[in-house]
């Protein structure tokens, strides 16, 4: 476990199971740039039984506030094998939000990645245009790397990807 000053990041507990797939499947207020991906229960609750949401420096972390109530989750997922890095994702659920949470979740979470791994990069992608997303990870000191074109189908549309990364070197404790 991670603590900051208004949030902690720690790995999945089986007692988190039920509380976390409910929030996580809950899609009533998603979050504008938030794609809908509806996992069953039973894989979702299996592929915890198999790797408990992490393995090899990849997998689904809880990012919980002061009160113990998990308030998102945050990752890292390999992008493809020649890549010695990994890319990052964090998602605050409903209710949550504007409230420095994400903020301290990716400054956790970047702490994480280079102080238990030796990988060189860290990066993350926002769907063109979200602003709160882009200014997070700018704040954290992720350099803007382009734009990449038409590479997801998000909405009923193709969207244009932003890339930012973080590399070892200028990571900063």
């Amino acid at each position: 476990m991670l603590k900051g000053e208004k949030v902690s990041i720690r790995a999945v507990k089986e007692s988190d199971l039920d509380a976390l797939y409910t929030l996580s499947q809950d899609f009533s207020d998603p979050g504008e740039f938030m794609p809908v991906v509806i996992s069953s229960q039973t894989s979702f609750k299996k592929e915890f039984a198999e790797t408990g949401f992490w393995y090899n420096q990849t997998g689904k972390l809880i990012i919980e506030d002061k009160s113990s109530n998990i308030v998102g989750e945050a990752g890292l997922f390999s992008t493809s094998h020649y890549l010695d890095g990994r890319e990052l994702y964090y998602r605050i659920f409903s209710g949550y939000r504007s409230k420095g949470y994400a903020t301290e979740a990716l400054s956790l979470l970047t702490t994480l990645f280079f102080t238990s791994s030796n990988f060189n990069r860290l990066q993350a992608v926002t769907i063109q245009g979200n602003m709160a997303s882009e200014h997070i990870l700018k704040k954290a000191n992720f350099i803007f790397e382009g734009t990449l074109r038409q590479a997801r189908y998000f909405k009923g549309e193709l969207v244009n990807l932003n890339m930012y990364s973080l590399l070892r070197e200028d990571f900063q404790v």
